[in-house]
């Protein structure tokens, strides 16, 4: 699909005059809900085909710009040293940047030696920085040569459920993905939203109007009316 600026217009239908270097077509944009494409990449374990590979299982696909460069080891290090966690949660990693494999695996090397860690994850060489250009992993305004920090959580049926995007300069937080991982797994198991800064096992929101007696055989104790349009529940399963 192809999306282009014409004449956008304010809330007040009055013409928005936009900078030239704004009124541009782009290929696909990602948006939470869409099904992601499959792909086939090469990595440090092998190639690998995305459906294939990523079959029921969720997928922490992230973008990084290169080997041996300092935010990203630190990076890498966090993700692998979460293994466990990863494992826990059903949850794959992929990394994708442009680096060689060669240049990834002597880099994971010293990774490991220096963090006492294993990086026991595929990492995908993306010649020319192709894939994360289709995926939007590329900001112009923030790098021309190297892709941003940016992460998709997946869903074993291939849906975006999450997106996260930084700048080349500031690493993720290994927490927060998990964190809103577990969130979104909540979501699928019983219907629950989250508060804001919910942690697993914190209290969790009953956003429709099931019965009291489903609530209790969901999660065990049952709800509190806080207000008319707020009904919490204070032990997830």
């Amino acid at each position: 699909m192809t999306i282009q600026f014409f004449t956008p217009r304010g809330p007040g239908n009055e013409v928005l005059k936009l900078p030239s270097s704004l009124r541009k077509t782009v290929k696909w944009l990602p948006q939470i809900g869409d099904l992601f494409p499959d792909f086939a990449v090469e990595t440090t374990q092998g190639t690998l085909r995305f459906w294939d590979w990523a079959e029921g299982s969720w997928v922490h696909l992230f973008s990084h710009p290169a080997a041996f460069t300092p935010v990203c080891t630190t990076e890498i290090a966090s993700l692998a040293s979460y293994s466990r966690s990863w494992t826990a949660c059903g949850i794959k990693n992929l990394a994708l940047t442009a680096s060689s494999i060669a240049e990834q695996q002597a880099w994971h090397a010293e990774i490991e030696d220096m963090f006492d860690v294993k990086v026991d994850f595929p990492c995908a060489c993306d010649h020319g920085m192709r894939l994360a250009r289709i995926f939007g992993m590329v900001h112009e305004k923030e790098s021309s040569e190297w892709p941003i920090r940016k992460s998709f959580l997946i869903d074993p049926a291939q849906r975006i459920r999450m997106i996260f995007e930084y700048p080349v300069f500031v690493g993720r937080n290994t927490d927060e993905v998990l964190r809103v991982a577990k969130a979104l797994q909540l979501r699928d198991r019983t219907g629950a939203a989250t508060p804001a800064d919910w942690y697993d096992g914190d209290i969790a929101i009953i956003s429709d109007n099931r019965p009291e007696a489903d609530v209790i055989r969901e999660f065990g104790v049952g709800s509190t009316q806080l207000r008319p349009y707020l009904r919490v529940v204070g032990q997830c399963p």
